[in-house]
Order: structure tokens, then C-alpha cells, then sequence
């Protein structure tokens, strides 16, 4: 299987520093520009999945993906929200079930930058702590991982924008 990582392009909130959480966001011009600048690259990617965080930032940014995408399933998930209350707990329950479901798939991921990293953790095979630790994806860049039937990863490469 191979996973595909991303983060929503900038919203206004992003730009006024502030922490969205479950609040929909509203993506920025710069923040629609990069999620079409994502899309473009992304085009010539066999993607077979297409998973997002269900607010509207996310979907957005997955919708621009998509349109390049058509044959890709597209997968709203509450599971993806940010909430470093149990976020962790979601993440390694949509994990579990993406591992199980999808094992000959690619998988694209879009998400937010706390989710993004917590996400990254978990397929590393990290600890919470650990996972905290990480780099934050910045908006639209890309990390992709390909990971075996046994669940051992591969980076392919991490934060690319």
C-alpha cells in the first residue's frame, strides 16, 4: 500500500494565527492557489482513494485533487478532525482500518497539520510523545509512504511541497 499525506492549502484563520480546530476555515486566495498547484502536481499520481478531514478546509483542498482524479473514491472522514483530546485514539482507529481495507491501494490523505503529524507518527510506529515531535506538514506539501503487507514503511520522502 502507499499513503500520500497532505495538509489543506493556508486559510484566513492560518494567516491570523489562528487554531481552527473543528471550525470549517475558509481557504485563503493563496490557500486555493496552493491546492491547484497540488492538484496539478499530483495529476500524473495513480490515486485510488482519496480520504479528508470532513471540514470544509480539507474538502476544498481534496476537491481540487479529485478533479484530476475522477475514478478516485472520495471519502469524507470524521475520524481526521483535529482534536489533540483524542485525536490520537481516532487516528490509530482510521489507521487500523485503512491498513486492513486498502492493503494493494494508494491512499491520499488530506488533513490538518496537528492530524497530518500525529498521522505520520503512527505509520513510523511512534509513540504519542514521539509523534508530537515531528515536523507539522506545511499546507500542500506531501509525504508519501509505502508500507508492506506486514505493516513495515517505507519513506519515500516527507514534506515536499
Amino acid at each position: 500500500m502507499k499513503i500520500l499525506l497532505t495538509r489543506h492549502g493556508e486559510t484566513e484563520e492560518n494567516k491570523q494565527g489562528i487554531l481552527q480546530g473543528w471550525l470549517p476555515g475558509h481557504l485563503s486566495k493563496e490557500g486555493r492557489r496552493q491546492a491547484r498547484l497540488l492538484a496539478e502536481h499530483l495529476q500524473n499520481v495513480k490515486i485510488d482513494f482519496i480520504y479528508t478531514s470532513d471540514l470544509l478546509r480539507c474538502v476544498e483542498t481534496a476537491k481540487e485533487i479529485a478533479k484530476f482524479h475522477p475514478n478516485a473514491k472520495f471519502i469524507p472522514e470524521k475520524l481526521l478532525r483535529e482534536s489533540f483530546e483524542d485525536v490520537w485514539k481516532r487516528l490509530r482507529i482510521f489507521y487500523k482500518k485503512i491498513t486492513r481495507k486498502h492493503q494493494k491501494d494508494i491512499i491520499l490523505i488530506v488533513g490538518h497539520g496537528g492530524s497530518m503529524c500525529l498521522l505520520q507518527g503512527i505509520i513510523l510506529h511512534k509513540s504519542l510523545e514521539e509523534s508530537l515531535k515531528l515536523e507539522k506538514l506545511k499546507n500542500t506539501a506531501v509525504s508519501e509512504y509505502s508500507i508492506d503487507g506486514k505493516g513495515n514503511c517505507k519513506i519515500v520522502y516527507q514534506n515536499n511541497l
